[in-house]
């Protein structure tokens, strides 16, 4: 318990932050992610039930067995849509599709290839970072808005941030009052860097 509470501090150092916004984004986009896996597993049942139907049903070598039952033919239209259609020997296996049914099944395994690799994934992976970024967004806002919430962060803050505007003016020290040196903050001129730095 202690060792984790230990990696959980470091964790919040700031060399983690950009870290710990990523995992905290993939943990936003879960949801968009198992929606994703459901569509693309109906879009794997119903062209595996074609397959099934059309290339299972006719004892043909290097063929039937990839498509012999439902599962069977889930499995290797999963492969095919990730480019690993092959047989046991290393043959595509749509090079005996093709000689056995013809053109029109290799326009279809075509067709069904490029639509999952650029239509699909591309749509699936272009939602995911979309979500992610949302999420992560959505997690910067709210710590953000609760930062600002802060009231003693923010007593602190300024009157650290007008103490040393004060001082670069000349018009406070340390050891005078600040009440009497405010009259003379809009004479200061000071870069947006200082400002940045004291309201972080």
């Amino acid at each position: 318990v202690i060792k984790l509470s230990r990696t959980i501090r470091l964790l919040q150092l700031q060399v983690f932050a950009d870290v710990l916004s990523m995992i905290q984004g993939i943990i936003g986009g879960m949801g968009t992610l198992l929606w994703s896996m459901v569509l693309y597993i109906v879009i794997v049942y119903m062209v595996a039930l074609l397959c099934r139907v059309v290339f299972g049903n006719k004892q043909l070598e290097n063929i039937h067995e990839f498509f012999s039952s439902v599962p069977r033919s889930m499995f290797t239209t999963f492969r095919c849509s990730f480019g690993d259609c092959t047989t046991l020997g290393g043959t595509p296996i749509f090079e005996f599709v093709h000689a056995s049914y013809g053109s029109a099944a290799s326009i279809s395994y075509c067709l069904f290839v490029f639509g999952i690799t650029i239509g699909i994934f591309n749509v699936i992976s272009a939602i995911f970072v979309e979500s992610t970024l949302a999420a992560a967004s959505a997690l910067e806002k709210s710590k953000r808005d609760h930062r600002l919430r802060d009231e003693r962060r923010w007593n602190t803050r300024i009157a650290a941030l007008i103490r040393k505007l004060l001082t670069l003016s000349g018009a406070y020290s340390i050891e005078g009052k600040l009440s009497d040196a405010v009259d003379d903050l809009y004479q200061v001129d000071v870069k947006s860097d200082l400002l940045d730095e004291m309201v972080k």
